[in-house]
């Protein structure tokens, strides 16, 4: 029977389940007093079993109090809150709901990466489209028959020059067969 005791002492909460609990306090509680031992060991033996009583009620107190209505400020601030089976089992939903939460951040920051990029080639965009606006305006302008005859008059070495006689048009006709 002390060895009993000793050992409900020294497993922990852990350790113990229920069903293991309540064998172990029906053994302290259907025990027989001893016969042959004095009186003075009998009373002994009933203050062990009291406090093993006792000690297997604090251990099914901290293990097994997981009622909603018993969370005060002071379980919370000191910590006894996260000693609870409710709490135990939330533990894998925190960290999933925190890694969703990274790649939520995750995504947002690469999202506004793209639209800054997008931004920067848009604009980018707009000025070749003016860029090359300009050069085809400016090559339309020289381009112009006007435009080439005042350049080939500046430069001496040129001998072309504008026709005084005006094109001949050459008509072809068709036979009638």
């Amino acid at each position: 029977m002390a060895n009993d005791s000793n050992d409900i002492m020294n497993t922990t909460s852990e350790e113990l389940d229920d069903e293991q609990l309540q064998d172990r306090t029906q053994k302290i509680e259907s025990a027989p007093a001893s016969t042959t031992t004095p009186e003075g060991q009998d009373t002994e033996l009933e203050k062990e079993e009291k406090e093993e009583a006792e000690a297997i009620e604090a251990i099914k107190k901290y293990t097994e109090e997981d009622e909603l209505g018993k969370v005060t400020l002071s379980s919370i601030i000191g910590g006894d809150i996260l000693q609870s089976k409710f709490s135990r089992s939330l533990v894998q939903w925190f960290i999933m709901v925190a890694i969703l939460m990274l790649i939520y951040t995750y995504n947002r920051y690469q999202s506004q990466q793209d639209i800054i990029t997008i931004d920067n080639l848009k604009t980018e965009l707009q000025e070749v489209k003016y860029n090359v606006l300009t050069q085809s305006s400016e090559l339309m302008n020289l381009s112009r028959q006007s435009n080439v005859e005042k350049y080939l008059k500046a430069t001496n070495d040129s001998m072309l020059k504008n026709p005084t006689t005006p094109p001949y048009l050459i008509r072809m006709v068709e036979a009638n067969p």
